[in-house]
């Protein structure tokens, strides 16, 4: 869309003007941000700088200014973008609708881009107040996909906007970790990361009033590890404004099979706008309890680690969605025993990790920990050190470990014979019970008030510490030291295999 001045003017280095082809500017509400982008071309380009005028929307539209550019005059910008080497992304404004703007209105954006050592360029792009508005039909939640099988997904979308999108319809899919899409169609560009999915062009004009679904659906693989996921998509006009997330460069690979095309679909109040929906698969995941032994004398304040493994085959990752835990475990100390120290909800000890267990406070028959994990992979495990006094010797005394499900996500355990384990104990000493209670753990507020989950890694600490770490505080081989009950503790964290990110 960039038109270069003439050739006698030209230099080594050249400007190209990226702009979108139209802008539906609607009839309230506000516009999307325009797209706008400058690329130097053969050489690095200097002193670059785009002036944006939309004035001929005066009295339809007004501008709200945004990223770095600088507004020069009513509907005016300049976006200043210094020395240029490859591709700049600019974002100018978007625009809003005035009392006075009606359907049909038609204006331009013009762009004149130049640079102390290359040629202007100038460029346009056609405005239309209302314009086409693509509304979306939901995916049903699936269940019962079995590990490793093939399930389909058919998009779907409607016009309910006021003129057609003319030139067709572009369409981005985009799916959680855990499966593949197929590559079966020519006219659609593919990615090598599951969560950017395909985007596809349609050349069918869509009128209002019409809606149409594709011709056939998308295939999607499970991987045999997954067992909770979604799949999502959007639909805009071709050439107007592209989702945020739209980058055509991260989709390198083209189908080679037939073109994905659209047929009709019957209009209705089943087109919601949003064109998301999850899947579950028939994959489990056997949780493991892990127990431990209260060892000491009567009187004396020792310390346990407990929590619970994955032993899979099924992957619990909710990196995708709301759920702040994989599951619980429920632990109960043994008979004769206080646990002591608890820390407040929202505390933690420093460089401790965010105490996850509830109730907050020492001394409860039962503690209910999350597994705050939001990927809880096969061979992971999740504990928690608790701080524990031996009241008094009660023979065959034991307490438990046991792990719960996330009733939203549950992982659906066929073993449940590892579900609890037993808190054991040996204890010497008289069978009396002790009169000095040990004081509560000191701990300092979490400024972030949020941790996430440990994989393959145990938090400990003389303090109660929690499953859920602070990637930013918890480091193998740090230490600080807590008082707690008159006698200093090492509060330590290790990690045996880094958090993964995304």
């Amino acid at each position: 869309m960039a038109a270069a001045t003439p050739a006698a003017h030209a230099a080594a280095t050249t400007l190209v003007l990226d702009a979108q082809e139209n802008y539906y500017l609607p009839t309230e509400g506000e516009g999307p941000n325009l797209d706008l982008g400058i690329t130097a071309s053969g050489g690095n380009a200097h002193d670059v700088s785009v002036a944006v005028d939309a004035s001929s929307l005066a009295g339809k539209a007004t501008m709200v200014v945004t990223g770095d550019c600088v507004s020069t005059g009513t509907l005016k910008v300049r976006c200043d973008v210094g020395p240029l080497s490859g591709r700049e992304p600019i974002d100018p404004f978007f625009l809003k609708p005035t009392a006075a703007a009606k359907a049909g209105d038609t204006g331009a954006i013009t762009y004149t881009a130049t640079a102390s050592d290359a040629a202007t360029v100038t460029g346009k792009t056609n405005v239309l107040a209302g314009g086409p508005k693509l509304v979306r039909r939901p995916y049903p939640a699936l269940k019962g996909i079995a590990p490793g099988a093939v399930f389909e997904r058919t998009p779907a979308f409607a016009n309910t906007g006021t003129a057609p999108a003319d030139k067709g319809v572009m369409l981005l899919v985009q799916d959680s970790e855990g499966v593949s899409l197929a590559r079966d169609h020519s006219n659609c560009h593919y990615s090598d990361r599951p969560d950017v999915g395909a985007w596809c062009r349609f050349a069918t004009p869509v009128a209002p009033g019409t809606a149409y679904e594709t011709d056939a659906p998308l295939r999607y693989t499970a991987s045999k590890d997954t067992m909770y996921g979604y799949n999502t998509y959007v639909v805009w006009p071709a050439g107007a404004t592209a989702p945020d997330s739209f980058d055509p460069s991260d989709f390198p690979e083209t189908g080679t099979g037939a073109p994905l095309g659209l047929k009709p679909a019957a209009p209705g109040s089943k087109f919601t706008g949003s064109g998301y929906g999850t899947f579950a698969t028939t994959q489990h995941a056997d949780y493991q309890a892990l127990g431990d032994t209260v060892q000491g004398k009567a009187g004396q304040t020792t310390s346990i680690t407990v929590g619970v493994r994955n032993n899979g085959p099924g992957r619990m990752d909710f990196q995708w969605t709301d759920a702040d835990n994989s599951g619980t475990f429920v632990v109960t100390p043994p008979a004769g025993t206080t646990i002591t120290g608890a820390p407040g909800p929202g505390e933690q000890g420093d460089p401790g990790p965010l105490w996850n267990c509830t109730p907050g406070k020492a001394g409860a028959k039962s503690y209910t920990c999350n597994i705050a994990s939001t990927d809880f992979r096969p061979g992971d495990f999740v504990t928690q050190q608790f701080t524990v006094r031996i009241d008094r010797v009660v023979p065959g005394a034991h307490g438990s470990v046991r792990a719960v499900d996330n009733p939203q996500y549950p992982h659906r355990d066929n073993n449940t014979a590892n579900n609890t384990a037993a808190i054991t104990v040996k204890a010497t000493g008289p069978a009396t019970p002790s009169t000095t209670a040990s004081p509560p753990a000191t701990a300092t507020a979490n400024p972030s008030g949020s941790g996430t989950g440990t994989r393959n890694g145990t938090t400990a600490g003389g303090g109660l510490a929690a499953t859920g770490t602070d990637e930013t505080l918890l480091r193998t081989g740090t230490a600080a030291l807590l008082v707690t009950g008159g006698t200093l503790v090492y509060l330590t964290a290790r990690r045996a295999r880094p958090q993964r990110g995304r």
